[in-house]
């Protein structure tokens, strides 16, 4: 048996390619499929079946690209009610493909239709090897049931009741998720991104046995925000994505050009990091460095609906941008800005600036009450530790929470490194009147690095008020 695991960074999706003796077989597809027809070219293999056991919700799945392609056929459980062409699988229903063996077992619970792959290598026998789990179960962790808030109760005693019938797999059978550590689509994912039943068993506290009532309870408490784009990209893989390939390429405009889209309704995503965002930007541009979690963000904050037009710092950025974007069912990017920002500076053209700071400078201006500091990292982060007497807002919640910041007081915000507090200030500028808005550069890693003091919720004994 041929075996390859790919990962995707900022998603921390793992999709698979394993191979029997004369073909091979793609399990949860990431949007660029080039790179499974590269692995399945290294091995002298032909791409023969592609497997989704789930309709992801945290990124688009390029399994119709893949299978156009190639010629594959898609295999994804019946209950998916999948509107492209696919192999409808059945619950416990075997599978062969070339020596490989899958038999598929429905396991809803993280969303209505998740399902689980169990491999055997016919080469060495019929005995089950590997377990591709999808989001159900996932190394050190399980995935979330309240991505459909209406059924989320109904949803956690679905996984309840699969993570039951996984456990009754061999204890030596290899465990192969969907997702690692920084993936939003559980709460506690392990770093490391494979594992063993037996291993799971011993030590994951989602399928350690416990009263029902109180995995339901514990698995639908302080869950990471679910980002807006989830449910957009679900409906995306139910129907199938358009291949990449057909998409049109952005093309450059001037920089008077661009400032007009700009004006029409085009979203300006500047790409590049957030000291040269600082210093000059496309008025009404959203703040989203490639440093960060580019893809992540983009889906969460941009406007589906809208053309897109990308400045870059370097042309070289240009795949890197549109594979995040794309990754996230954002393909409407029509443009970029020729040039970048060097040739609109020389234009003349009218210009935006953020204020940025250092962690000194925030916590003299925050001791003295000049400005307001706002956190906008995720509860878990928040939670873990912060700096006293903050007020936390994730950075995509300022497109909701905008208004109870504007004020006379300068807002001042704060991430652990400077790249979601860009973001979210970029959506102050554009959102409120508040001209006065500023980033904290560095961000909690550096105040932490200065031993400047950071406190836990419980000892956060002020009463927190952003205004």
């Amino acid at each position: 048996m041929e075996f390859k695991q790919i990962y995707t960074p900022g998603l921390a999706h793992c999709s698979y390619v394993v191979g029997g003796s004369n073909g091979c077989v793609v399990i949860d597809p990431a949007r660029e499929v080039s790179q499974y027809i590269a692995i399945a070219n290294s091995l002298r293999l032909p791409i023969k079946g592609i497997i989704e056991t789930h309709l992801h919700a945290d990124f688009v799945s390029g399994h119709l690209e893949l299978r156009e392609l190639t010629g594959a056929t898609i295999y994804i459980t019946e209950k998916a009610n999948a509107e492209f062409e696919h192999y409808a699988v059945k619950d416990e229903e075997e599978i062969q493909i070339d020596t490989l063996l899958f038999q598929m077992l429905d396991t809803p619970g993280h969303t209505p239709e998740c399902s689980v792959f169990i491999v055997s290598d016919l080469e060495r026998g019929r005995e089950p090897a590997l377990a591709f789990t999808g989001d159900t179960l996932l190394v050190g962790d399980a995935g979330r049931p309240d991505l459909f808030p209406d059924i989320k109760e109904e949803l956690a005693a679905k996984l309840y009741k699969s993570l039951r019938r996984l456990e009754k797999l061999g204890d030596n059978i290899e465990l192969y998720p969907a997702h690692g550590a920084g993936s939003l689509c559980g709460k506690a994912l392990s770093s490391k991104l494979s594992s063993t039943i037996g291993t799971e068993k011993m030590h994951n506290l989602a399928i350690l046995k416990h009263p029902e009532e109180e995995f339901i309870r514990s698995f639908l408490e302080e869950m990471p925000e679910a980002p807006d784009h989830f449910s957009r990209c679900s409906a995306i893989n139910r129907k199938g994505a358009t291949a990449v390939f057909r998409l049109n390429e952005p093309v450059g405009y001037t920089p008077e050009e661009f400032l007009k889209l700009s004006r029409t309704g085009y979203v300006v995503v500047d790409t590049r990091d957030q000291l040269a965002f600082g210093a000059a930007h496309i008025p009404g541009a959203y703040g989203l460095s490639l440093k960060g979690n580019f893809a992540t963000f983009s889906g969460w904050v941009l406007p589906p609906d809208k053309p897109i037009l990308l400045v870059l710092e370097d042309m070289r950025d240009m795949p890197v941008a549109l594979k995040g974007l794309y990754s996230v069912g954002l393909d409407n990017v029509v443009g970029y800005l020729d040039g970048g920002m060097s040739a609109y500076a020389a234009s003349g053209l009218e210009t935006a600036r953020l204020e940025s700071i250092s962690v000194t400078e925030a916590r003299e201006r925050y001791e003295k009450g000049e400005i307001l500091l706002i956190d906008t990292r995720l509860k878990s982060e928040w939670d873990s530790g912060h700096i006293k007497c903050t007020s936390h807002i994730p950075a995509p919640d300022v497109r909701k929470m905008y208004h109870v910041l504007e004020g006379d007081k300068p807002v001042a915000f704060i991430c652990n490194s400077g790249n979601r507090s860009l973001l979210a200030a970029s959506l102050m500028l554009n959102m409120s009147s508040m001209k006065n808005v500023i980033n904290v550069i560095g961000g909690t890693t550096a105040w932490e690095a200065l031993d400047y003091p950071i406190v836990t919720g419980g000892e956060d004994i002020c009463e927190l008020s952003v205004r």
